[in-house]
C-alpha cells in the first residue's frame, strides 16, 4: 500500500477507535419493584435535578419527546415549577394537584476523570505487484501495526428513577447510567435517554395514554 493509502488507513482506524470510545454508554444496578401491579405509568412529570437552568431543559425536553413518540403523556417540570431545584415536597404537590400518575426524575451521581491506553490494532492491507518479465500479476499482504495511545475519559454517571404518584408513593424502577462524555460536552442526554427509554418501555414502566 503506498504511503498515502496507509495514512488514509491509519486515520481511519483511530478515528472509529475514538468513536467507540466516546460512544459507550452503560446501563447498570438496574432494579424493578416486582410488586407493583397497577400498570404502566402513562401521564409522566419529567424532573430534571440540575441547578443550570439550560441543562435541566435539555434532559426534561429530551425525555419527554423521546417518551412522547411512543404515546406517553410526559409534562417538563420547568412548565410548571419555576424553581431553579425543585424540592420533593413541591414536586409531590404538583404531580398531585395535576393528576400526574407517575414522576421520572434524573440526577447526576458523579462525574469523573480517568486514563487509559486504546487497544494497539494490527492491520493486513493487500500489495498488488506485477511482475516485470513475466507480466504475472502477485498479491500478498503488508501487515501493518498501530499502537494504542492515551486518552482521557470524563465518565458520567446519571441515575434515573421512576415513581408511581398514587397513595403514599412507589418507586417503581431505578437505574444508572454510565456514559463517556465527548471532549467535556456534559450535554450525554441523548446517549442516556436512548438507553432508559426502551427500557421503561419494554419493562412495562411506562405506556401509551388512551
Amino acid at each position: 500500500m503506498n504511503t498515502n493509502g496507509k495514512i488514509h488507513l491509519a486515520l481511519t482506524v483511530m478515528a472509529s477507535l475514538v468513536l467507540s470510545s466516546c460512544a459507550s454508554t452503560q446501563l447498570s444496578h438496574t432494579w424493578r419493584d416486582a410488586s407493583y401491579t397497577a400498570g404502566p405509568l402513562k401521564k409522566i412529570l419529567v424532573v430534571a435535578e440540575r441547578t443550570n437552568q439550560q441543562w435541566r431543559r435539555t434532559w426534561e425536553d429530551g425525555f419527554a419527546a423521546a417518551l412522547a413518540s411512543h404515546g406517553v403523556d410526559v409534562t417538563p417540570s420547568y412548565r410548571l415549577i419555576a424553581a431553579a431545584l425543585p424540592d420533593t415536597g413541591l414536586v409531590n404537590t404538583v404531580a398531585r394537584a395535576r393528576n400526574f400518575d407517575g414522576i421520572l426524575l434524573v440526577g447526576r451521581v458523579s462525574r469523573t476523570t480517568t486514563d487509559r491506553v486504546t487497544a494497539g490494532m494490527d492491520i493486513a492491507s493487500p500489495e498488488y505487484l506485477s511482475h516485470p518479465w513475466s507480466g504475472w500479476n502477485y498479491t500478498y499482504f503488508d501487515r501493518d501495526d498501530y499502537p494504542g495511545y492515551p486518552v482521557l475519559d470524563n465518565v458520567a454517571k446519571d441515575e434515573i428513577r421512576v415513581w408511581a404518584v398514587q397513595g403514599e408513593g412507589q418507586m417503581v424502577w431505578t437505574g444508572v447510567c454510565e456514559v463517556r462524555e465527548r471532549d467535556g460536552d456534559e450535554d450525554v442526554s441523548g446517549r442516556i435517554i436512548s438507553v432508559i427509554v426502551p427500557q421503561l418501555l419494554k419493562q412495562g414502566v411506562v405506556g401509551e395514554g388512551l
